[in-house]
């Protein structure tokens, strides 16, 4: 069973690679399959708590680097936002904390709730 898991998981990470891959446009901003693929190492904390893993935080600062304009913080806002209201079991105080977490501040805050308008 937990073959199967590790599996599924692998070939999510794939696929998620595959559409950033096919989605990226130099000059463009940041996608939300982009930001997807640099949070995928993060579910398990987003889910759970504890401390998140080198691997989310290495996401984390993939993410920061991909987002580094206004448009970029606000789109990568939107589909945080977005997942955060769709993935199930992501909990809302563990998405807040990740950030500081990782010690890595992207301008961008994690919350189902946040006015994605208002980031600068």
């Amino acid at each position: 069973m937990r073959n199967i898991a590790s599996k599924t998981h692998t070939m999510l990470l794939v696929m998620i690679t595959l559409l950033m891959v096919i989605a990226y446009h130099e000059g463009e901003a940041i996608s939300c399959s982009q930001v997807n693929m640099y949070l995928v190492p993060c579910l398990s904390y987003l889910r759970s708590g504890g401390n998140p893993s080198q691997q989310c935080c290495g996401g984390l600062n993939s993410l920061k680097a991909a987002a580094p304009g206004k448009a970029d913080r606000q789109t990568a806002c939107q589909c945080l936002k977005s997942a955060s209201n769709t993935v199930p079991g992501i909990n809302d105080d563990n998405s807040k904390q990740l950030p500081a977490k990782c010690g890595v501040d992207i301008g961008v805050p994690f919350s189902k709730s946040v006015d994605c308008n208002s980031i600068n």
